[in-house]
């Protein structure tokens, strides 16, 4: 693989800075983007609050020694990461990048407040707080793309502006799913065993057993029971009045199977399923060994162990010279145009997030073949398109077609990116493949974005975001005690929300360089494989450490979901009382008030609706409406000076096609 993919950033200073009433959770977020800058190319410092050395977030970095004024000051191309948003008053108001954190902020505080802890587990059952960093990673995916947009800002036009990343806001905004139907009245929660995708046991651990209608055929004849015939199964309809009897008939035959030999099946059988991965599985994935995902670094007590790379590979590079912008506009990619063949999210959110810090996007359909995402679960326009396609243009082009074909490619002569998140192949079926598209403009960026990559065993084959959340380890970490994990069906799809913040970050960082030209490999499940970098460098080495424990939630007297993480001599408050029963007899408010008086955070698990509705008065900008007052995403990260807004309703099909083909 083309390791050309770590000078994005080369040539910018990078500090990370702490207070020391800072939250582990937010230092974390903040170590994890300095990691991320790091590979892309900068040099990164850091105070005292912040440790160097070999581990995986600190690897790398070096301390500040010389006066921090001085050093910022002395090149317009250095930039600051604070972990505090206190610290703002301390700081210029350019090329710096704030987190704000409320002072008891956790990973279970950032979990129950953002909703997402609502959609993870049983619904008779408290919800879950993954273990690992997740959330301290996805705060970490926000502030690298805030980072590389100040950057863009400075590189592109000499000005740069201070963005702030609210923690909660940045998780609520990957959960837009729950609050869109929030906002409708029609909340949506953890699923459980009840869920449409269950997660089934194997011989050596769990699958995610994930697949649509049309691939029930396909279901059947893998598992190869004639039972399965039955006419009551023919139909979606007579399969939920009869599903406890045909899930015992595919539990039997995964129960006789490993999680390699699950996989195996489910990928000669074109399903989107995957077996549920840990560590130890992903350090040996053929995929991922074939991506060169891991580097090999001094670990822990050893010499040699493995880490995980970014997650995008740079394919090919044309290495074409910038042409300087004529204009000083205030957003970072104003005078940038991207043509956009994205759809559903992971494609149309990365472009949504590229027009929201001003390019011009031109989202590409056919009349035909819309984006699916239009009439979503049998909407004629679903407000799930509308949150991934507002601020944005659309053109109706048959790309099937050599005529239209030919208009297409009239385009990219004047475009800088064409978005796309097709199936492998498809666009070189098309004839748009990156070889044509880099005749037609040199300079031209192709970002494909896929859920494995674009080469590799297996990275063709059919997946969604819960097949992503099983085989990159995520689901691994959402369990109870006794182990069966869980995913989150249609509800958040975590891998396809983290790959915007990703993708969108490393294309304004290439954006803002010194040469175009390029096709961009970005993975999703790299993009979530990332974050368990210290749980794999530990299993590389055969350290067998657990990932870190983020606390639970418990039941109140007014029957509300706290979550919060015991803090050590917890046991002797509560003397001969278990934690559920003492817990039991007090109100919600009396529970994280007597949880604030020992020094831990809490915080009550909101629904999709109680999640929007607290962001709508907080008015943080996580979601907003667009001009015709639809409820739409917002912005994960927020500028000081010139401050990102939806100017544009999501366009029908082919409302623009003779603003841009005549």
């Amino acid at each position: 693989m083309n390791h050309s993919n770590d000078d994005f950033l080369a040539g910018i200073g990078v500090v990370q800075l702490a207070t020391e009433s800072c939250p582990d959770v937010a230092r974390k977020a903040v170590d994890i983007a300095g990691q991320m800058a790091l590979q892309l190319g900068a040099e990164v410092f850091v105070d005292h609050h912040f440790e160097t050395g070999s581990t995986f977030v600190s690897r790398g970095k070096q301390r500040l020694t010389e006066d921090l004024a001085a050093w910022f000051e002395s090149d317009p191309h250095r930039f600051v990461l604070a972990a505090d948003s206190k610290l703002a008053q301390q700081l210029p108001d350019t090329r710096v990048v704030l987190l704000k954190t409320s002072e008891h902020a956790s990973e279970a505080v950032l979990f129950a407040e953002s909703g997402l802890a609502d959609l993870l587990g049983d619904p008779e059952r408290a919800p879950i707080i993954p273990s690992g960093s997740y959330g301290a990673g996805t705060v970490a995916y926000a502030l690298l793309a805030a980072l590389t947009s100040v950057v863009a800002m400075q590189r592109r036009f000499g000005s740069s502006d201070q963005a702030t990343v609210d923690a909660t806001g940045s998780l609520a905004w990957v959960n837009w799913k729950a609050a869109a139907a929030g906002a409708l009245g029609k909340d949506i929660h953890r699923q459980g065993d009840a869920a449409e995708w269950p997660v089934i046991a194997c011989r050596d651990g769990y699958a995610a057993l994930v697949y649509q209608e049309r691939d029930w055929p396909n279901v059947v004849a893998m598992v190869g029971d004639e039972r399965l015939q039955d006419d009551q199964f023919a139909t979606f309809a007579g399969r939920a009045a009869a599903r406890s009897k045909y899930m015992d008939i595919i539990r039997e035959w995964a129960n006789g199977l490993t999680k390699a030999e699950i996989n195996a099946a489910f990928l000669n059988f074109d399903i989107p399923a995957a077996a549920v991965l840990e560590a130890e599985d992903l350090i040996k994935d053929p995929l991922l060994l074939h991506r060169d995902a891991f580097a090999t670094v001094p670990v822990a007590m050893a010499d040699q162990g493995l880490t995980p790379r970014l997650a995008h590979r740079v394919v090919s590079r044309a290495t074409e010279p910038v042409i300087a912008s004529r204009q000083n506009p205030a957003l970072p990619l104003a005078g940038v145009r991207v043509l956009d063949l994205g759809i559903i999210t992971a494609g149309a959110g990365v472009s949504a997030l590229l027009a929201d810090l001003g390019a011009e996007v031109v989202k590409v359909e056919s009349h035909t073949y819309p984006d699916p995402f239009r009439s979503w679960a049998g909407q004629a326009v679903s407000p799930l398109f509308k949150c991934n396609n507002r601020n944005k243009f659309a053109i109706a082009l048959d790309l099937k077609d050599a005529g239209d074909r030919t208009k297409m490619l009239e385009l990219v002569k004047s475009a800088d990116v064409v978005v796309e998140n097709f199936r492998r192949g498809v666009l070189e079926r098309l004839g748009l493949g990156y070889d044509t598209l880099r005749a037609t403009n040199p300079a031209i960026m192709l970002a494909s974005i896929s859920g494995q990559g674009l080469s590799g065993p297996g990275c063709g084959s059919s997946s969604f975001g819960s097949t992503l959340e099983a085989s990159s380890g995520f689901s691994a970490h959402v369990s109870y005690d006794e182990g069966a994990p869980y995913i989150t069906g249609r509800n958040v799809n975590y891998p396809d929300q983290t790959v915007v913040l990703y993708a969108a970050a490393v294309i304004t960082a290439a954006l803002s360089g010194d040469t175009r030209g390029m096709q961009l490999d970005i993975s999703q499940r790299d993009v979530a494989v990332f974050l368990a970098g210290e749980e794999i460098e530990h299993t590389s080495v055969g350290l067998h450490i657990p990932p870190q424990d983020n606390g639970i939630a418990v039941q109140t007297s007014d029957q509300i979901w706290v979550a919060f993480l015991p803090p050590e001599g917890f046991g002797q408050i509560l003397s001969d009382t278990s934690l559920e029963d003492w817990c039991k007899h007090l109100t919600a408010t009396e529970l994280i008030q007597k949880l604030r008086e020992v020094g831990t955070g809490a915080a009550i698990v909101r629904s999709g609706s109680a999640m929007y509705a607290n962001f709508i008065a907080q008015d943080t900008g996580v979601f907003a409406q667009s001009p015709d007052g639809a409820m739409v995403k917002g912005f994960p990260f927020q500028f000081a000076r010139h401050p990102m807004s939806i100017r544009l309703n999501s366009p029908e099909v082919g409302e623009h096609t003779k603003r841009f083909c005549t």
